[in-house]
């Protein structure tokens, strides 16, 4: 399971009424550390967790910790100081060189669960949302209203960044990337899969009845079922899909797919196939490369040298996420 906030929560939901649950929140960080402000983790009392705080060295400690405030309900604030000799973090090795703050919050039906399921369910219809909590009245806990909701996805990329000005925390709960496949062959399996862990939200279209086959793509989340493209530029519509790929390996599907993919605001498209074939489908498409307001790159993914449909699938999962996050943003190779 991805660790994802809408992940996580969809795991804590159905559970939270059924065991206690402590949320173990990063809200602040100094120097190097494995994880930054605004990472969760859930623990339960039957052994549950959910989410990660760091490389898996201190998740013990903090789960022990953690079982006090299931006990008591009370706040619980925890340093880890990977400089101090004396601190549980520099005796465990771990390494990074940081100092992380950390609260551990009771979520209970009392508090209204801190407004997690409130967040849950915005980002179950798809929608971006940002997270406030009083860290001294953790009863003073807010989800983005409808028109804040609205107002966020309208930006093109929410704005990822934690505000905390004691006491009070802020942080964005974005949905996870939905990545569009065009093309149901076997090397498109690789890149659902690679998506898939990512814990994308993935879908595939080919128009041909023998390719994106349902058995051969369990991990899709949707399987646009038709041969015509307008069922899939409806469904981008619907589904707020942020960036698509091409590989068909077939010049009509492709310059269809394209055609139909400039119409929308996607982040980033990628095509496979040599430099030469862009201009092809471009051609056949009747569109020009400036109809794209993302990044637009062919050949897809990065340089890494890799022939095989699995390192292909890595190079544009890689970028693909690169260009999400906004670490790339010319697309060229």
């Amino acid at each position: 399971m991805s660790n994802q906030t809408l992940h996580l929560l969809s795991q804590w939901a159905p559970l939270k009424d059924k065991h206690q649950w402590v949320l173990g929140l990063i809200y602040k960080t100094e120097g190097s550390c494995y994880r930054k402000a605004g990472a969760l983790m859930l623990f339960s009392d039957d052994g549950h967790q959910l989410g990660i705080l760091s490389g898996g060295c201190l998740e013990s400690d903090i789960h022990r910790k953690a079982r006090r405030v299931m006990q008591d309900k009370k706040v619980r604030h925890t340093i880890y100081d990977d400089n101090d000799e004396e601190d549980i973090a520099f005796k465990l090795g771990v390494g990074c060189g940081g100092v992380v703050h950390l609260a551990l919050l009771p979520v209970e039906a009392e508090n209204c669960y801190l407004s997690l399921e409130k967040a849950y369910q915005t980002l179950l219809n798809g929608q971006h949302c940002r997270w406030k909590l009083n860290l001294e009245d953790i009863s003073n806990s807010q989800v983005s209203s409808p028109s804040e909701v609205q107002q966020l996805n309208k930006l093109a990329k929410l704005d990822d960044h934690v505000n905390y000005a004691p006491p009070y925390i802020d942080i964005p709960f974005t949905c996870p990337p939905h990545l569009l496949v065009v093309g149901g062959g076997f090397d498109a399996t690789f890149v659902v899969k690679m998506a898939h862990l990512q814990g994308w939200t993935v879908s595939v279209w080919d128009p041909r009845p023998a390719q994106a086959r349902v058995e051969h793509f369990s991990l899709a989340n949707y399987i646009v079922s038709s041969s015509e493209v307008s069922a899939v530029s409806e469904h981008m519509s619907v589904h707020n899909v942020d960036a698509a790929v091409l590989m068909s390996h077939h010049r009509n599907i492709d310059a269809e797919a394209l055609k139909a993919l400039s119409a929308h605001h996607l982040q980033y498209i990628a095509m496979l196939g040599p430099k030469h074939r862009k201009e092809e489908i471009l051609s056949l498409a009747q569109v020009e490369e400036s109809a794209f307001s993302g990044v637009f790159v062919s050949p897809a993914g990065f340089d890494i040298g890799g022939e095989l449909p699995e390192s292909i699938a890595l190079s544009v999962i890689a970028q693909c996420h690169s260009v999400l996050a906004g670490k790339e943003s010319s697309g060229k190779r």
